[in-house]
């Protein structure tokens, strides 16, 4: 019989001691694996063990500012004319937010029938009161404890997502290209244009707009800048370069929604230490929120990046905890709706004698800051 052989085997027994030699080759390579594996958990555990502090310790952020403060807010309507068959007030009432909390509020002062209304639109609050065959003055007052924080949005237009026809349909109200004094006119779609260009990065075009409004627009209270307009107009501020707070943030949003971003503006009013327990008005202090998917609504006060050059990058996106917000919008139809048109800003209050305008009124707030309320 023949056989083939190679070298004194047969073919089918080298090629059985081939398989052998395979199979103990792979468990042998699995085996180093295996120490080796072991070997680099065992450095892993062991650098652990060595250096807790990189890896075990949480790292402390620190807290916004906050501040607690008592507040008294009164409002005197004066030289009701005589003979006046009924006045409505519509005054100024604050409400909780994500950055302030209201408590223990009582209307101290107030005809007997006063009523808490809230605005359909917006969904501030107002303290109503309706008064029939009015004698000289009429005299409305609220106390309460306010807590505010401060806001500080960390924005990343890397993680910034694009705003999408979803967006702009849930938000067409902050897109209105026709709000009045809020116009996006052409003047207005070419300088927007100008200033971002071909970014189309959301957090981009807002600094952009932003740094733009605050080096080339100034506030009332700066030495030599142009007086507010008292009507907050996009078409003021581009003339004049500045104006009040109103009018440099009537710019902004008219910019921002030329560039389809959503923006908002709300009223309130600034706590300044230097006018703790005193009894004085204020003034009022307006700012905008504007919408960056992936981070929700993001404030901003352009007039306090103005005027406080130092503090510029903190109020592109945050606000100080030294102010309250009692407002949001403009344009506004009032809850009860008011007889005359439709009102451009509700500073304080608005009031209506005999279903007309009447601006005869002052306003007085006392606080004081509640330095221990936590402890």
């Amino acid at each position: 019989m023949n056989r083939s052989r190679w070298s004194g085997f047969t073919l089918i027994e080298l090629l059985v001691v081939l398989v052998i030699s395979a199979l103990l080759a792979g468990m042998v390579v699995h085996a180093i694996r295996k120490v080796q594996t072991a070997a680099h958990h065992s450095s892993c555990w062991e650098n652990l063990h060595r250096a807790p502090f990189v890896f075990t310790l949480p790292v402390a952020v620190p807290a916004p500012p906050s501040a607690d403060f008592r507040v008294r807010h009164d409002l005197i309507v004066k030289d009701i004319p005589t003979g006046s068959k009924k006045v409505c007030v519509w005054f100024w009432l604050p409400d909780d937010d994500e950055a302030q909390k209201i408590l223990d509020l009582k209307v101290s002062t107030a005809p007997k029938d006063y009523r808490v209304t809230r605005d359909a639109q917006n969904g501030h609050r107002y303290l109503f009161t309706e008064v029939s065959d009015p004698k000289g003055t009429l005299l409305l007052g609220t106390e309460f404890a306010l807590r505010r924080q401060a806001i500080a949005v960390d924005l990343d237009p890397m993680k910034a997502e694009s705003l999408t026809d979803a967006h702009r349909k849930l938000f067409a109200e902050y897109l209105r290209r026709d709000c009045p004094n809020m116009e996006v006119n052409d003047a207005v779609e070419k300088l927007a244009n100008r200033i971002c260009g071909d970014e189309t990065n959301v957090v981009k075009q807002i600094y952009r707009l932003y740094d733009y409004l605050v080096e080339s627009t100034h506030h009332y209270s700066k030495p030599g800048a142009p007086k507010s307009s008292g009507l907050g107009s996009v078409n003021y501020c581009l003339d004049s370069k500045g104006g009040g707070c109103t009018d440099q943030h009537a710019l902004f949003i008219a910019l921002a929604r030329a560039r389809g971003i959503p923006t908002r503006l709300h009223f309130g009013s600034r706590l300044q230490a230097k006018n703790e327990g005193k009894d004085h008005d204020p003034g009022y202090r307006c700012w905008v929120t504007y919408f960056v998917p992936n981070y929700g609504w993001v404030p901003m006060d352009v007039s306090a990046g103005n005027t406080t050059p130092k503090e510029k990058d903190r109020y592109w996106s945050g606000l100080d905890e030294r102010r309250i917000r009692f407002l949001e919008g403009r344009d506004l139809e009032l809850n009860p709706k008011q007889q005359g048109p439709r009102v451009n800003l509700l500073i304080v209050a608005y009031v209506e004698v005999d279903g007309k305008p009447h601006t005869k009124f002052e306003r007085v707030l006392h606080f004081h800051e509640v330095r221990d309320a936590r402890n």
